[in-house]
């Protein structure tokens, strides 16, 4: 059972790592372009990395109360971590609709 243990960890890891790297990209995209569309990219991600630590250490408090606690605090974590995907999903799409208009014609590349 301890090398499940180890495999959590990497994988908590691993996408922890991925997180900050997307708030560090948003970051750098709020410097370059400080719209609506960017700050919600920004806004969204630091929330999904924020609770992606946070629920490591919630599910290591609630262990402590029952399997019942660890799985309901497990549940609400995963839905607000999807709130905050959905926030920086709505700034990146808004950013690719107001960033890349489309300025050819269909054919263009046919031609």
């Amino acid at each position: 059972m301890d090398d499940y243990q180890y495999l959590y960890t990497v994988s908590h890891v691993i996408y922890n790592l991925a997180s900050l790297l997307v708030v560090i990209s948003c970051i750098v995209i709020v410097t370059k372009k400080r719209t609506l569309a960017t700050i919600l990219m920004l806004i969204g991600s630091v929330f999904a990395f924020l609770f992606g630590i946070g629920s490591i250490y919630i599910y290591a408090f609630t262990e402590a109360y029952g399997t019942d606690s660890s799985i309901k605090m497990n549940a609400i974590s995963n839905l607000i971590s999807g709130l905050a995907y959905i926030i920086f999903c709505l700034g990146l799409l808004l950013f690719a609709i107001s960033h890349f208009k489309k300025d050819r014609t269909k054919n263009e590349f046919l031609d």
